[in-house]
């Protein structure tokens, strides 16, 4: 027999359970953000745990609540996060805390906000940000306390499954991340024949090279270009993860990535087989050759190359994670955010440089290997989306009562919180 559903009068959700009542926040849960804490006072390690807005964010000697309590994110692109804290904690003025009004099931109204997905109540501006009376405002539909016991008890069966699915994509990924890391240094510091007599560089970050390779600085195979821009070229940018792109910039990430200009002569010109870097994230792999004739941010570095050189190779040995160290290492500022590498720094990096036609074939090598690693990366990518969408369905159904579970039987029944 089908459960009896009425219409709900509000937005989300359209029907609930004709047993259930729909409630504000504000007559549940007192809401209240959480206290400053300054950087210097959260420690890596301490008695009390931190909670911002996005979970746990170091601890502290002191704490501000105790008990258990749903904390939701108030502050950031990420604001409307649910997070669960236990115990002594200091929540930080980035979280409010609800304090039960009512009696209710802890893990069923913090799963019931996140289908609320409040996020989208957030305001719009350089630092989105949720306001308390708004959120207090909203309805939740709340079933009999029994039923939450079962709601919240199906939800950590099925989450917690899903939550291990994803655990373990997670893993792989990061293996098959240090794959890529191993096969791109094997290949350009050490070559692609393991019988080749090897000698050492004298550089430390390099190591043992193939014997017929020669130490270079790279200011002896590329020069500095700053062409100016001209009108009709596509705006490029250079990523950690891929590179330079090889086409205009779709309008938001224009503005995401770099300063726009109406006057197209203010940025560099790049032509194909350039190598270009981005002053401030070369240090995390900022590398990429240019394939087509385009304009980069005044920011980027453009290396022009020689004849001896093969431009892609090159970016891939700077990518490699002992070579990130040494830019790093060669970056100037006073935090890793604010470091820069200057051409000047640049310039003097010594690499190991295979004969040409050895850069040639280990660079084609790289093409193929990295894109076989990029294809299963990008295949855990699309199985974790769906996992996560799978997830949120399933809170959703479970909380808005399109799931009946007022007759499942949780193993371990759960304990009410009490105002």
């Amino acid at each position: 027999m089908a459960r009896a559903m009425n219409d709900s009068r509000v937005s989300w959700p359209a029907e609930i359970p004709a047993s259930w009542n729909l409630i504000r926040i504000k007559d549940l849960a007192i809401l209240k953000s959480g206290d400053h804490l300054s950087a210097e006072q959260i420690n890596e390690d301490g008695p009390y745990p931190v909670m911002g807005g996005n979970g746990l964010r170091g601890y502290s000697f002191r704490f501000t609540h105790k008990g258990e309590h749903v904390l939701i994110g108030r502050q950031g692109a990420l604001c409307g996060n649910i997070n669960y804290a236990k115990g002594p904690f200091w929540a930080t003025e980035h979280a409010v805390v609800a304090q039960p009004r009512r009696t209710f099931i802890l893990r069923w109204l913090g799963e019931a906000l996140r289908a609320l997905n409040l996020n989208q109540y957030a305001t719009a501006s350089a630092q989105p940000g949720l306001s308390v009376e708004v959120i207090a405002n909203k309805h939740v539909p709340v079933p009999p306390l029994d039923e939450q016991r079962r709601i919240a008890a199906w939800l950590d069966l099925q989450t917690g499954r899903v939550d291990k699915r994803l655990e373990l994509l997670g893993k792989k990924r990061e293996l098959l991340r240090e794959l890529k890391n191993s096969v791109i240094e094997d290949a350009t510091f050490r070559g692609l024949n393991a019988d080749a007599a090897q000698r050492e560089s004298d550089i430390d970050w390099l190591g043992a090279i193939p014997a017929h390779w020669a130490v270079v600085r790279l200011g002896s195979l590329f020069r500095e270009a700053a062409d100016a821009g001209i009108d009709g070229l596509p705006m490029l940018s250079v990523s950690i993860h891929s590179g330079i792109s090889d086409k205009e910039l779709e309008d938001d990430e224009l503005d995401r990535k770099v300063s726009r200009s109406e006057d197209r002569t203010l940025y560099k010109r790049v032509k194909p087989g350039d190598l270009v870097y981005n002053q401030m994230r070369a240090w995390q792999g900022a590398f990429g050759a240019a394939k087509v004739e385009g304009l980069v941010s005044p920011a980027y570095v453009v290396a022009r190359p020689g004849t001896a050189v093969v431009p892609t190779f090159i970016e891939y040995l700077l990518r490699a994670p002992a070579a990130m160290e040494e830019i790093r290492c060669r970056s100037r500022g006073i935090t890793d955010f604010r470091l820069r590498l200057y051409w000047d720094e640049f310039k003097n990096i010594r690499v190991a440089l295979p004969p040409k036609d050895e850069q040639a074939e280990i660079a084609a090598f790289l093409d193929r290997k990295l894109s076989q690693i990029a294809r299963q990366i990008a295949l855990i990518d699309r199985l974790e989306a769906l996992l996560k969408e799978q997830r949120k369905a399933m809170i959703h159904e479970a909380v808005t009562g399109k799931i009946d579970l007022s007759a499942y039987e949780p193993q371990q029944p759960r304990e009410a919180l009490a105002a």
